[in-house]
């Protein structure tokens, strides 16, 4: 077989392959773990949560699932999505709820369930507050999303005790395993 020819089929199975990955197939899925210990800096707390975040085919929103429980001191007063990597914190690009004044120019968030709950939606380009020194100016999804495939955005659960974050987790993105899997 010529190195074309095997180049050329090469280049078909690969064709092939991206269009039938499961990533399209199933939707752009990434998730958080959070946690007290992802603080920086670190907070000791019982806190737990999860931020599921499903990117739509056409990028122009995603749909995210939020959940934490025992958030100490009783109180959430927001969480939002940060740009930031691991060890660093970072401006706030998307509010996912709050409880204080709610931001300027963009959609008025859901309440934030206090000490514990579930808060899901959807966010697009109008929900995106601008973080100019790190790239995102308002309304500017892409960055969002690029943030988020590149693991260098996070979910963040605030309250009164620990109000820079009380629980934190770095958004990743979630491998798929067959089956019949909606989260």
């Amino acid at each position: 077989m010529s190195l074309l020819r095997v180049v050329y089929v090469l280049g078909a199975v690969l064709s092939f392959l991206m269009l039938t990955s499961p990533a399209e197939a199933n939707g752009d899925r990434h998730r958080a773990s959070l946690e007290g210990f992802q603080e920086v800096p670190a907070v000791i707390t019982g806190a737990s949560g999860t931020l599921k975040v499903k990117i739509a085919p056409d990028d122009a929103s995603f749909e995210f699932v939020l959940t934490y429980e025992g958030i100490e001191g009783g109180s959430v007063t927001q969480s939002h999505i940060h740009v930031g990597q691991l060890t660093a914190n970072g401006g706030i690009v998307v509010f996912l709820c709050t409880n204080l004044a709610p931001p300027a120019n963009v959609p008025t968030p859901p309440a934030c369930p206090t000490p514990g709950g579930t808060v899901t939606g959807t966010r697009t380009a109008a929900d995106v507050v601008a973080q100019l020194s790190q790239g995102v100016s308002a309304g500017d999804f892409a960055a969002v999303l690029t943030a988020i495939r590149a693991g260098t955005a996070y979910g963040n659960v605030h309250s009164t005790v620990s109000p820079s974050g009380e629980i934190r987790g770095q958004i990743s993105r979630k491998h798929h395993h067959h089956g019949n899997d909606d989260d």
